[in-house]
């Protein structure tokens, strides 16, 4: 009788224990899907802002320089910062239904908790900045054809320097964040007029550009969700992006004794790419325990949107001289892809839905 009983909580123990192994197994699948809902998410939201966030950094605002060479220009450097929606737009959806096994929306929030991190994670989901770093080179050719390069590089030593200077609370290091940049802005244009007496200066040009940043932080997040069950995600997330365009730009500019305002309204083609998800060599570990039962499975996947169409671009904004230095500041703003929801500006009726800032320093030669 004692060796049938023992049999008995034998076959049931094992019994338990594969219950319980399957029940893991279910829930890996169901998280799995959640973050690829989530990175899914990160890839949509970024891909159409690529363009707008690349020339952010052109600081060339007016339309001719002096004549043909050697006249022109060199960027010492342009400033800019492009702002688009939030990342994972999904996070700040309350609905239940998307997701499987836990809200990734309140997950993060309980992992980030107060003060500085959790302010920047809650700005970030409502707006993300680009920013944008060019030094470039223009000047003219013959018969008013003038061309510019233009460009800039980022680099992880920079992005750890800024991170070095966050206040120690906001726990920003500890999630290893990774950024790096590359931009390169090829312009050639024709001067239609130069500025003269009374007339502003204007010029037609074409231009190419090709954009790519990696971005990486670290995730170290747990969740209990009771009846003996956790739930762990940690490892390294990236995201790298591309963005390929060919614009055709007219330029507007009038010079005055000290400033010089200028306008510009460009159509640019774009072709977007943005992959997110585990970083190579680091893929995310993710790990469950239920009833003792722990269960791990490593996340390698990526997830990549194209978003490809024409940009319609108006910026303007003034240039003050002094002597042969040129202070730049300027705004230009997206006028067919949404960036940025600015119902309170229109031209024309026409909605604004995102928006750049740029300043800078040139040196007119």
């Amino acid at each position: 009788m004692n060796k049938a009983l023992g049999l008995t909580v034998i076959l049931m123990c094992l019994a338990l224990g594969t219950w319980a192994e399957d029940l893991i197994q279910t829930d890996m699948g169901r998280l799995s899907d959640d973050l690829g809902v989530l990175f899914q998410s990160i890839s949509s939201d970024i891909a159409p802002q690529l363009l707008q966030a690349t020339l952010s950094g052109d600081i060339v605002g007016e339309a001719a320089f002096k004549g043909d060479f050697p006249h022109g220009t060199l960027v010492l450097p342009g400033i800019g910062v492009g702002f688009g929606n939030g990342l994972g737009t999904v996070l700040n959806n309350d609905t239940p239904d998307k997701w499987q096994l836990v809200d990734l929306s309140q997950l993060v929030q309980n992992n980030v908790g107060s003060g500085g991190g959790s302010d920047l994670y809650n700005a970030s989901r409502q707006i993300f900045p680009y920013p944008a770093l060019s030094f470039g080179l223009g000047f003219g050719t013959v018969k008013g054809i003038e061309v510019l390069a233009e460009g800039f590089y980022w680099p992880q030593s920079l992005s750890n320097a800024i991170v070095g200077y966050l206040p120690s609370n906001w726990n920003v290091s500890g999630m290893n964040p990774e950024f790096t940049a590359t931009s390169l802005l090829f312009k050639v244009r024709k001067v239609l007029m130069y500025d003269a007496g009374p007339y502003p200066a204007m010029s037609i040009g074409l231009g190419e550009l090709y954009g790519n940043f990696k971005m990486g932080m670290g995730l170290n997040f747990s969740n209990d969700f009771g009846a003996n069950e956790t739930m762990n995600i940690s490892g390294q997330m990236a995201l790298e992006t591309t963005v390929l365009g060919t614009g055709l730009e007219f330029d507007i500019s009038k010079r005055l004794p000290v400033i010089t305002p200028f306008g510009s309204f460009g159509l640019w083609y774009r072709y977007a790419k943005a992959s997110t998800g585990s970083a190579d060599g680091s893929p995310l570990l993710l790990s469950i325990t239920e009833s003792g039962t722990q269960e791990s499975v490593t996340f390698s996947n990526t997830f990549t949107s194209v978003d490809q169409g024409l940009d319609a671009r108006v910026s303007g904004g003034f240039e003050i001289r002094l002597w042969a230095l040129i202070l730049h500041l300027s705004a230009a703003f997206d006028l067919e892809k949404p960036l940025l929801d600015i119902q309170s500006f229109s031209l024309t009726g026409i909605s604004a839905n995102g928006f750049s800032i740029s300043t800078g320093i040139r040196w007119a030669f």
